[in-house]
């Protein structure tokens, strides 16, 4: 089995990200946050029944989903402290 790790996102990762952020905007521009974090847990359910059971145990694929969910958040807070704009 392979250990799965961390990997920093390529160019071509952050494009694909911004890509589908925008797909998000002008397909669903009203729809809660909420509902769109469930379709996209939904699509993480399907791409983790495609990963190679040969390759990967369930726990690495629990603990890549879980490591890149940090990440994500990480990157989300690290982007709001930057923001100078706001209330005072």
């Amino acid at each position: 089995m392979v250990k799965t790790k961390v990997v920093q996102p390529s160019a071509d990762h952050e494009r694909l990200r911004l890509a589908l952020c925008k797909v998000i905007r002008r397909k669903a521009p009203d729809m809660p946050a909420d509902q769109i974090l469930a379709i996209f847990c939904q699509l993480v359910g399907q791409l983790i029944a495609l990963q190679d059971q040969r390759r990967y145990t369930s726990e690495a694929i629990i603990d890549l989903v879980q490591a890149n969910i940090e990440m994500g958040n990480q990157h989300a807070v690290d982007g709001l402290l930057d923001e100078t704009a706001g209330t005072a």
